[in-house]
């Protein structure tokens, strides 16, 4: 009799140690915009290519191209008179522009334009928005007499003009979309995004693939491997990576046996890095439960456990650093017992002490 009650409790006892393993939400972690390259081109223009980083695992390229232009230049500030302006000047509405001022040198100045003139026309085009003056110069031909019509006292003028040249810095961003492919199983734990391979070329001078890192979950295969979002995976087991899909698929075919995979990563301003990463299906966590005894708690991006009703004797936290600006993987702890009469906390940096929950001091 009594050794049937003994096998009764033990197997109550031994039943919630078969582990329950559920779903766990990634803790992603991605990377700040950077520049992947630059060409310069002999008229001084350039081309730049930056990464940049979204929510989500999203990303893109920015083509950046800069170039210096020569056009006409009249050289006014010019205020358009809105219905509060027309009030306090005494004007009419949106009947020409202020004039609030003249570039030094310019063709206003040299024409006698001074600040309080109103222009209401050039070559006989009414100028009653801004814009209208901006699509007149863009039309221009440089050192072309334009007349223009302003008042000054009641009275208006028509005073000729010269465009002058003015030299700018044009700047044009283009926004590529990068090639992505979805995972069913997080093997590695990252986000991957493909650089076209016309893009690869103005980037790095060469025909080849670049894949981009955008995001890694914390405590993943990858993330404990050293790689980070906004790496750039250069090669794969010693050659150069393959284009996205095919090494999406070797990602899937490695983790279902648990292969390890090894790669190389760059990024500007960084030497390359190389490291192997453990593929293997690391999306569950495992809970172990003894109502008001013990509690363990194990996932990706941390680990618990805890003795008594809710952990009030002893209790015992780990977590990820969440940091992508090192490779190194660090941790937080935090540990509890006696009702919170000592507590340590330890960090990459510090641990700090506390006892009888006032007294505290750093080691």
């Amino acid at each position: 009799m009594n050794r049937i009650h003994i096998r009764v409790l033990v197997s109550l006892l031994l039943l919630p140690l078969t582990a329950c393993v559920t779903h766990r939400e990634e803790f992603l972690v991605g990377s700040s915009d950077y520049v992947l390259g630059q060409r310069e081109f002999e008229d001084g223009g350039t081309e730049t290519y930056r990464l940049r980083m979204g929510s989500g695992g999203r990303a893109s390229l920015d083509v950046v191209t800069e170039y210096d232009k020569r056009r006409p230049f009249l050289g006014f500030q010019l205020k358009e008179i809105d219905k509060q302006l027309a009030q306090e000047r005494g004007l009419e509405p949106y009947s020409g522009l202020l004039v609030e001022g003249v570039y030094r040198d310019s063709a206003a100045q040299r024409a006698g334009i001074v600040t309080g003139d109103i222009l209401y026309a050039l070559d006989a085009r009414e100028t009653i928005y801004r814009v209208h003056v901006a699509d007149f110069e863009a039309g221009l031909e440089l050192d072309k007499q334009v007349m223009a019509r302003v008042g000054r006292g009641g009275r208006q003028l028509e005073l000729p003009m010269r465009a002058q040249p003015l030299d700018e810095r044009v700047s044009n961003t283009e926004s590529v979309a990068l090639e992505s492919s979805s995972s069913r199983r997080p093997y590695a734990g990252v986000h991957l995004r493909g650089i076209p391979p016309t893009w690869c070329e103005k980037i790095y001078g060469e025909r080849r693939n670049a894949v981009v890192i955008s995001e890694v979950a914390v405590g993943s295969p990858a993330w404990l491997a050293g790689l980070r979002g906004g790496d750039v995976i250069d090669e794969v087991d010693g050659r150069p990576v393959p284009p996205l899909a095919e090494l999406k698929r070797t990602i899937a075919e490695r983790g279902a046996v648990g292969e390890p995979l090894r790669v190389g990563v760059s990024r500007a301003g960084s030497p390359s890095y190389e490291t192997q990463i453990d593929l293997h299906d690391y999306s569950g966590e495992t809970n172990v439960w003894f109502p008001l005894l013990f509690h363990y708690k194990n996932g990706v991006y941390r680990d618990r456990w805890g003795i008594g009703p809710w952990g009030l004797i002893m209790s015992n936290r780990n977590t990820y650093v969440a940091d992508s600006t090192t490779r190194s993987v660090e941790t937080r702890n935090v540990f509890h017992a006696l009702l919170g009469l000592i507590k340590v906390s330890t960090g990459p940096d510090e641990t700090r002490v506390r006892l009888l929950w006032f007294i505290g001091f750093d080691t």
